[in-house]
């Protein structure tokens, strides 16, 4: 990758955060009653725009949403773990006195503890690696696709009621993806028409595989780990088995986690076809001049 290709992709992340920004604080425009030029936008797009301030409300409203699925986890861990970190002593000297055995104490120890923070942790990331995670990015996909058809429709010369009509369609579609039911996995639903677009948002798949999606399987598969070792000593009294299945474990997480990264980085966007009653003629437009 050369350093006019990292101008150009600079270039066209400004530009979509240009028209991001006016998707969001732009009001409704007015139909104005001619006959609109050529545009970028699709015939059968949404024309009712939702109301000034839909997306921020919208947003707000959403991360209330989130909070309910997984501040509770977060609250138990808070709260959980440093009390079974505390009672730990207490309930190694009972094992002890039960078992005669003070690996397998060690391990009934230890697993007082790994137990609420396993649970805790798997709470958070399930749901926010297969609820609120590819919610909040199908939104945020879909808004860079629309900010980019923007920035396409004012490049294209188009009137100003094509300029319009291309905000109120963008800031439609946001507010339905930000609507779009909580549900696990949900398929992408950004649909890229140019080879720019499909670029974006397979930086931002890339960029959520290694900042989000990967280390959070590290994480809750640190915890599983630790708890299934801590349940092999205590039951059995081996340390060594106990550390070789946490290990086991661990290392299996490690290779979902780069699967995770691998099937971002090798699966592409590929643009929709449009027909040409539904995108400006650049070409034409320009031989006519």
């Amino acid at each position: 990758m050369n350093r006019h290709h990292h101008a150009r992709i600079l270039a066209t992340v400004m530009l979509t955060g240009l028209a991001a920004l006016a998707l969001v604080n732009a009001p409704p425009s007015s139909a104005a009653e001619v006959d609109p030029p050529p545009t970028v936008v699709k015939p059968d797009e949404p024309t009712m725009p939702p109301p000034p301030g839909a997306i921020i409300t919208t947003f707000a409203g959403n991360q209330l949403k989130y909070c309910a699925l997984i501040c509770p986890h977060i609250i138990d861990f808070v709260v959980d773990v440093p009390v079974a970190i505390v009672r730990a002593p207490g309930v190694f000297a009972t094992a002890q006195g039960q078992t005669g055995s003070a690996d397998r104490a060690t391990g009934i120890a230890a697993a007082s503890v790994t137990r609420p923070a396993n649970s805790a942790m798997t709470g958070i990331i399930d749901n926010d690696l297969n609820l609120v995670l590819p919610r909040a990015q199908n939104a945020l996909e879909v808004a860079v696709v629309e900010g980019l058809t923007v920035a396409d429709t004012v490049r294209s010369g188009a009137a100003p009621e094509a300029v319009g009509k291309a905000i109120d369609t963008g800031r439609a579609k946001i507010v339905d993806a930000l609507n779009a039911p909580i549900v696990a996995k949900p398929p992408q639903i950004a649909a890229p028409t140019t080879p720019a677009q499909a670029a974006v948002l397979d930086a931002i798949d890339v960029g959520s595989a290694v900042l989000f999606q990967a280390p959070e399987l590290l994480m809750v598969g640190a915890t599983e780990a630790a708890d299934i070792a801590a349940q092999h000593l205590a039951t059995t009294g081996d340390t060594d088995g106990a550390r070789s299945a946490g290990v086991a474990h661990f290392n299996d997480t490690l290779t979902a986690a780069n699967d995770v990264i691998r099937q971002a980085t090798t699966t592409h966007h590929v643009p929709e076809t449009v027909s040409p009653e539904s995108r400006t003629d650049t070409t034409t437009s320009a031989s006519a001049d």
